[in-house]
């Protein structure tokens, strides 16, 4: 069976022979894996299009490889997964992390995980790639009780009756008993449902959890009667345009598809499409932003705006487009926020704010005109409550607030607008 393993954005990996050979200890951030699978990591590793989320180095004569700021899974080419989880605190839990990548997904688009529902959540103990099967059944098991869709097929075949068209050209003169024929046949062995079925039978072979391994037996034997693709990406390409008879069809097929190219916003393997990964910070951003806009509804809300420029003329037209992550506008105030994913540490100098940060802000407070500039860091134990404010001019001072992805986002986006209500109400000093 296929095998897996779990660690944060940031984390190391390291061979298992080593481990023996030292005794050193695995913990959360470290994983040590069997010698072949570091093996298949380290050929990853150096191709072209990895830098950006793996990368294999030497220390005192012991490689490693790191991992980055990507979240999601990782497929090595024998099954082997690496779930790789955001790391929000030095003392998160696993089923935490995982948690917090799950809301987030949700707010992904073009991709089912919005419908991954709050008793999926709660299956936070398992492995992503348990609750993604988890939720692929469910919607499978949904199409089944609802009956699995036929539609007419052209079939070829050889009859002694005439049935349909005779074929003269197909025709076998040596046995002229038989006729070469084409009929139409109402058969369930279409198209949609054979990549559906190749996705059951695949996802039976990998999934290690008993209630998911009992579901998708009993799927495969109701979906007997259909014949696996053989051509997975150029069927996913065929049905990404079906007939509105199909719309039912549309979330099993997103997940279909997915699992079985592991597509994501950021395909790791051009060729094999080995994982589902996805940059951290655009998750982050993306999941904070929704919540503004569907917990806020009073404000008019706008995600990554690009309404101004940081230099109104050079050789005739403005250069260098601004994009605050969020720009909120209620009568005459206008409030910026700027959403990153780093990790403050109140006991280093600056608070290890990159002092570009702050000029960034400072830009958009002058060229938005605005009332109130907010930066979000994702919190953690250090982090628990607002920065003193930091003040640019006796009329713009920038505030900076630490966002609970731990908590739902409703109660995360709660606590944020409770402060910005209550320094709206505070008069500057």
């Amino acid at each position: 069976m296929p095998q897996h393993f779990t660690l944060p954005e940031y984390g190391h990996i390291r061979k298992a022979s080593i481990a023996v050979r030292n005794e050193q200890r695995e913990t959360q951030s470290v994983v040590f894996v069997p010698d072949r699978v570091f093996e298949l990591m380290k050929q990853l590793s150096f191709r072209g299009n990895a830098e950006p989320i793996l990368s294999y180095g030497v220390q005192k004569g012991q490689e490693f490889i790191r991992l980055k700021n990507y979240v999601g899974l990782l497929q090595l080419p024998d099954g082997t997964h690496i779930e790789i989880l955001p790391k929000i605190s030095d003392f998160a839990k696993i089923p935490e992390m995982r948690l917090a990548l799950l809301r987030m997904l949700r707010t992904v688009p073009d991709l089912p995980f919005h419908r991954l529902s709050q008793a999926q959540l709660q299956q936070a103990h398992l492995p992503v790639w348990e609750i993604f099967i988890s939720a692929f059944i469910t919607e499978i098991e949904q199409l089944t009780r609802q009956g699995i869709q036929k539609a007419y097929e052209t079939v070829e075949s050889q009859s002694r009756f005439l049935k349909g068209k005779w074929q003269y050209h197909r025709q076998n003169h040596a046995h002229p008993e038989l006729l070469a024929v084409e009929h139409d046949q109402f058969i369930a062995d279409i198209l949609p449902n054979r990549l559906l079925k190749t996705c059951i039978d695949f996802l039976a072979k990998r999934s290690q959890y008993f209630p998911n391994q009992a579901k998708l037996r009993k799927l495969r034997f109701i979906w007997d009667e259909i014949q696996p693709s053989s051509t997975l990406a150029e069927d996913f390409q065929k049905v990404s345009h079906l007939p509105r008879s199909f719309d039912r069809y549309s979330q099993a097929l997103k997940w279909a598809k997915i699992l079985l190219l592991n597509q994501s916003w950021s395909t790791f393997g051009k060729n094999t499409n080995e994982s589902l990964l996805f940059p951290t910070e655009q998750l982050f951003e993306r999941y904070v932003a929704q919540g503004f806009k569907r917990y806020c509804q009073e404000y008019d809300v706008v995600y990554q705006e690009t309404a101004h420029y940081l230099l109104q003329r050079h050789d005739g037209k403005p250069q260098f487009k601004l994009r605050p992550d969020l720009v909120l506008r209620l009568h005459k105030q206008v409030i910026v926020i700027d959403i990153k994913w780093k990790r403050i540490a109140p006991d280093a100098p600056n608070y290890g704010i990159d002092q570009a940060d702050l000029y960034q802000l400072y830009a958009y407070g002058q060229k938005y005109r605005a009332t109130e500039l907010y930066l979000l860091y994702p919190a953690h134990e250090s982090f628990t409550t607002p920065l003193p404010a930091f003040r640019f001019d006796d009329t713009l001072q920038l505030i900076i607030l630490p966002f609970d992805i731990t908590q739902p986002l409703s109660t995360a986006i709660g606590t944020v607008r409770a402060i910005i209500n209550h320094q709206k109400n505070t008069p500057t000093s």
